[in-house]
């Protein structure tokens, strides 16, 4: 991995989705000066995605005079398990052909920058831990509902990655074990029920906003389909609530934002699925950062990056 020189500290954070590719440049104040997107090319596979990001950061460059791509330091979010120490992402289900892609070393060739990797919901619990519904909390848990499900972890003030970076999966924690085929490969999984994608197919239409729009205006089978979709996410976040027992759990994401209803029913719910004892004793609440969270994170976790290897305290701890 390059090493930044001396100078001017600039990083790029990057959020990579099924569906958006987000890109910010900021300065060393953690302010992000400069944005860029562009819709995820998924389907063309992983070679064509990382083209993708390396376009928008050499777009961002370009638009300010000051910075140097050997003198960057890059930090991505990708949505999968990711080994962090060598900068390869395991699997990505979300993401066709994403397997053992080495995404530091390929960056780091193609822009000559510094480049780190990361699980997206990692990075967005991290910001909010920082910025958003966690700030105070040592044990705060974000968990993201949209194409995809997952959650980002802070214990004892610092996030828990677990052995090899793969913490988080929330989402493919079998509730149905004879039900839809998940796009992991296995059955049932709380994402092939209660995610964006499965609310769409349970309601045979095109998007889950659809499903939310219809269940308001009164239509009973799209009501139907929510109120199962925040039963098994209530019965699942129940259980993460039981085994962690955090301060603050923050609902955030496509669905999430989309639906107050959903929301509403994933509270009550809750209540059911806790220990007695836990009961009232996490607070559960809407994520407060929207669609920059994992951008926001990928940022802070550069710039902490940064000020380690410059010999100034990190404000983001990373690990």
């Amino acid at each position: 991995m390059p090493s930044p020189p001396g100078g001017r500290t600039f990083v790029v954070g990057v959020d990579l989705g099924g569906t958006w590719v987000r890109a910010g440049l900021a300065d060393s104040s953690g302010e992000v000066r400069r944005r860029s997107r562009a819709r995820t090319m998924a389907l063309e596979g992983p070679d064509r995605v990382l083209a993708q990001i390396g376009e928008l950061v050499r777009q961002l460059v370009t638009l300010e005079p000051q910075v140097r791509l050997d003198r960057l330091v890059l930090a991505v979010g990708v949505p999968g398990p990711v080994n962090c120490e060598a900068g390869v992402v395991d699997g990505a289900p979300n993401l066709p052909g994403w397997r053992q892609v080495a995404v530091r070393a390929r960056l780091e060739e193609a822009l000559g920058c510094t480049c780190l990797v990361e699980h997206d919901v990692s990075l967005a619990a991290l910001a909010e831990h920082r910025l958003g519904a966690g700030r105070g909390t040592d044990d705060f848990v974000y968990v993201t509902v949209s194409t995809g499900i997952s959650a980002g972890m802070i214990l004892g003030g610092r996030l828990y990655r677990g052995h090899r970076g793969s913490a988080g999966e929330f989402g493919h924690t079998v509730m149905a074990p004879d039900g839809p085929l998940c796009n992991c490969g296995n059955r049932g999984c709380l994402e092939a029920l209660a995610s964006g994608v499965a609310i769409a197919r349970d309601a045979g239409m095109t998007s889950a906003s659809e499903v939310t729009r219809l269940a308001e205006a009164g239509d009973r089978k799209a009501q139907a389909v929510l109120a199962r979709a925040a039963r098994h996410l209530a019965l699942a976040l129940g259980g993460l609530i039981n085994l962690l027992n955090p301060e603050v759990l923050a609902l955030g994401g496509g669905v999430i934002a989309s639906s107050p209803h959903l929301f509403a029913d994933v509270l009550a719910g809750i209540q059911d699925a806790t220990f007695p004892s836990l009961r009232g004793s996490c607070l559960v609440q809407r994520a407060e950062l929207g669609e920059d969270q994992g951008l926001l994170g990928a940022v802070g976790m550069a710039l902490d990056f940064a000020r380690h290897r410059s010999g100034l305290p990190a404000e983001l701890t990373p690990s």
